[in-house]
């Protein structure tokens, strides 16, 4: 497996603050399985590379490296394809609020500190 591939699946889970395990239970996989692929010892099958994927809620293409994220990656999160479904419906006076909920949480992300909710390997 490439290093790019290692590399986007460990950059992945950490960005979700999941640990191998949540990984590995969101995936059907064993932690041990996560571990091997993200030491490069193991490489995923492609069914389990779909699985991966929808755990970690990005596109095949981009943990294969063939392209970097985007719209789909975000769609690929089930929580957001609807939530971006249902705000195409609201008034723009809720899109508005909704941006500066958006705004607010972006904020509170940024001035956390860097150790909250450390999600490495176990």
């Amino acid at each position: 497996m490439s290093e790019e591939v290692i590399s986007r699946i460990k950059q992945r889970r950490r960005e979700l603050k999941m640990t191998q395990t949540e990984l590995a239970k969101a995936a059907n996989l064993t932690p041990a399985a996560i571990s091997q692929f993200e030491s490069g010892t193991r490489k995923p099958s492609f069914n389990t590379l779909s699985s991966l994927s929808d755990a970690l809620k990005v596109t095949t293409d981009y943990l294969l490296g063939k392209k970097d994220r985007g719209y789909e990656d975000l769609l690929a999160d089930p929580r957001v394809n609807v939530m971006f479904r249902g705000m195409m419906e609201f008034a723009e006076k809720d899109k508005e609020t909704l941006y500066e909920f958006y705004k607010f949480l972006k904020t509170q992300a940024e001035t956390e500190t860097p150790n909250e909710g450390s999600a490495d390997a176990e």
